[in-house]
């Protein structure tokens, strides 16, 4: 097992985990979109030609799901010189504005780092409101299946335990424990309706990986599900709705209502490997449910985006390609990210501890991400239904 306190990761345990141990298709089937040519044409490529044409254009606005956004726009303006604003919006919220500013051609912000990976191939490519760049002076270390369209990074969720009263052994050990009467009303997550990514998962798993989900269900219950659901993982899905979880608008708020002290029966949370930097920071006890069957947590994709009309498309670049560098990822590394750049390290001061659990982590096939978008919807109506 890998050891965040370690400080970083081999080369070659980086090439295992990021290239092996089931981070497979990520990479979405090419379209004219994504090879389309804004600024400086990839045959006259080179790093030092694209930071000279980018200091030729005007400021740039960069957005991402994260604040850390804001720091890495400083740090890109105090390497390049060229003015980076960085705005954290929601995956949502990020969709919405570049096909509002593609539509009213009027585009003001110019990069965008997408968690929701079949909207950005299904709609956003695919609608020419952006475009995917892959810097060809990262393509010796970034895989291949992280080419297309260019994921900067891997964003670890999990499912998280109060540690003050469970100590180092979290209080389930099978997702399906969270169907259950004891945990009824004590489960934290950000709302589904607001977070795409989930629905997108259930899709997933569904998808791909129903049986371990029915697995999973007889090594809790004792006995093979049956259901009148169309799968096991929707079943879960009902079960879980049903048990009326606290629904919060993001996963800042689950952390406090996972780890907060001087509860006698704490709550079970799903959230970001980011939150475990506040829970360090405001001294309450959290830790990850290492070994939950049948999956820890799930990783979803970064991508990105560059706006299709950007009046900065070398700038646009240049910020693409600082981010696929440790140096320019650096930031959301220490909230336990994983770059698909397989020589940035994981830095020691990770407060999470995720990439000790990594391979726990379920993990998205995009060749079938349109499936995923086409099916929002229905998993919306399904969550809603049982939820009430």
């Amino acid at each position: 097992m890998l050891s965040i306190h370690e400080g970083s990761l081999s080369k070659s345990a980086r090439r295992a985990i990021l290239a092996g141990v089931s981070l497979v298709a990520l990479a979405a089937p090419a379209t004219a979109q994504d090879a389309a040519e804004i600024g400086i044409a990839d045959a006259d490529y080179s790093l030092e030609a694209l930071i000279e044409a980018a200091k030729k254009e005007g400021p740039i606005t960069v957005v991402d799901a994260t604040g850390k956004i804001v720091s890495m726009a400083e740090n890109f303006t105090a390497k390049y010189g060229i003015q980076a604003t960085g705005v954290k919006l929601s995956g949502q919220d990020q969709q919405q504005v570049i096909l509002r500013e593609a539509t009213a051609g009027s585009v003001r912000s110019d990069v965008f780092n997408m968690s929701n990976l079949p909207a950005v191939t299904s709609q956003i490519i695919e609608q020419g409101a952006g475009v995917s760049w892959m810097p060809p002076d990262l393509k010796t270390v970034v895989p291949a299946q992280y080419q297309t369209p260019a994921i900067t990074s891997l964003n670890p969720w999990v499912w998280a335990y109060n540690t003050d009263v469970h100590g180092d052994k979290c209080p389930i050990d099978n997702v399906w424990a969270l169907t259950t009467e004891e945990w009824k009303g004590r489960v934290a997550i950000p709302d589904p309706l607001l977070r795409n990514e989930t629905m997108f998962w259930f899709n997933q798993i569904e998808t791909h990986d129903d049986e371990a989900m029915r697995k999973a269900y007889e090594a809790y219950f004792g006995k093979p599900l049956e259901t009148k659901e169309a799968s096991a993982t929707a079943e879960w899905v009902k079960g879980l709705a049903k048990n009326r979880p606290s629904v919060t608008r993001s996963d800042t708020d689950v952390g406090p209502i996972v780890g907060a002290a001087g509860q006698a029966k704490p709550f079970m949370g799903f959230l970001s490997s980011a939150i475990f930097r506040d829970a360090k920071k405001n001294n309450y006890g959290m830790g990850i449910c290492a070994d939950l069957k049948p999956w820890v947590g799930q990783l979803t994709p970064r991508v990105a985006v560059i706006a299709s009309g950007t009046k900065h498309p070398n700038a646009a670049k240049l910020f693409v390609h600082f981010m696929m560098t440790e140096e320019g990822m650096a930031p959301q590394l220490a909230d336990g990210k994983i770059s698909s750049n397989q020589e940035a390290k994981m830095p020691k001061e990770e407060a999470s501890g995720v990439i000790d659990v990594l391979h726990q982590l379920h993990v998205p096939h995009s060749e079938t991400s349109q499936s995923d978008f086409a099916k929002l919807q229905d998993w919306q109506d399904f969550w809603i239904v049982n939820s009430r």
